[in-house]
């Protein structure tokens, strides 16, 4: 059975991105690497930004779960950009996914945190050079292992306006969470086997102690993966609240003053 996963796993890592996305694969340099990305921009006519110039437009790095840069993250990207962002997602995998949760999970406890941190950074940069927008709000977006390295970002000194972690790893003291200068948000199930619930409610303690900008949801009853429509703990009245909750969190920290147009149909 093991056997064949690993055809599987390398099949799919062969498949060309899937052509019915909305938006662009693009790549940048992080040191000696090149990092692919997918790169979905909003249309003129919809969304909050609708009204702003290109460069003005605030960007959001949405970082991967285990299972890689796969259509349900591209999904992601796209619908963020559907809300008026110019959304970027990194491949952190160099192009392999997960076929299997045995192996998602080999990958993640390859993947070097510091590595990852610096292609996170890159797709920072690469928003910000993009349209000349060198002063473009960009915030992170991250789930699960994405949502750990989306915290890790805003711990190494990325220059972010909003950091948003869906049940990814946290840290739990005042001392470690001391770098944080973006507003946090953070949402997280009760029913978490991954992330304690323990560990969610000391890192909520620690972040208020230390005066940081931060608002945690814990969803009591939920388990790990509960924004993702391709898993066993998807939860679909969750997953729209939760995006409801997204969308008018990044609008007051990322579009202030902008008027808040109707959302497109909420899944």
């Amino acid at each position: 059975m093991r056997s064949w996963a690993a055809v599987a796993f390398v099949l799919l890592a062969l498949l060309p991105w899937r052509a019915t996305t909305a938006g662009d694969t693009v790549s940048y340099e992080v040191g000696r690497e090149t990092v692919r990305a997918y790169l979905a921009r909003p249309s003129k006519a919809t969304g909050s930004s609708a009204s702003l110039a290109p460069a003005d437009v605030p960007g959001l790095v949405v970082l991967h779960e285990m299972w890689g840069l796969n259509d349900q993250i591209m999904g992601v990207a796209d619908r963020l950009s559907r809300l008026g962002y110019v959304a970027i997602a990194p491949d952190m995998y160099r192009g392999r996914l997960g076929a299997d949760p045995g192996l998602a999970q080999d990958m993640m406890r390859a993947l070097n945190e510091d590595r990852a941190v610096s292609i996170a950074k890159g797709a920072i940069d690469y928003l910000r050079r993009l349209d000349n927008a060198s002063g473009r709000p960009v915030g992170t977006v991250g789930f699960g292992m994405g949502g750990r390295i989306s915290l890790a970002t805003a711990l190494q000194g990325a220059n972010v306006q909003a950091t948003v972690i869906f049940y990814g790893k946290v840290e739990t003291t005042r001392e470690a969470l001391a770098p944080i200068k973006a507003p946090i948000l953070g949402i997280f199930a009760g029913r978490d086997a991954v992330i304690p619930k323990d560990d969610v409610n000391k890192f909520e303690a620690a972040l208020k102690a230390s005066g940081k900008d931060a608002l945690i949801v814990l969803n009591e009853g939920l388990g790990h993966g509960f924004m993702n429509e391709e898993r066993a703990d998807f939860e679909p009245e969750f997953s729209k609240d939760s995006w409801i909750r997204l969308r008018k969190w990044l609008g007051a920290k990322l579009m202030p003053g902008v008027p808040e147009e109707p959302a497109p149909a909420e899944q």
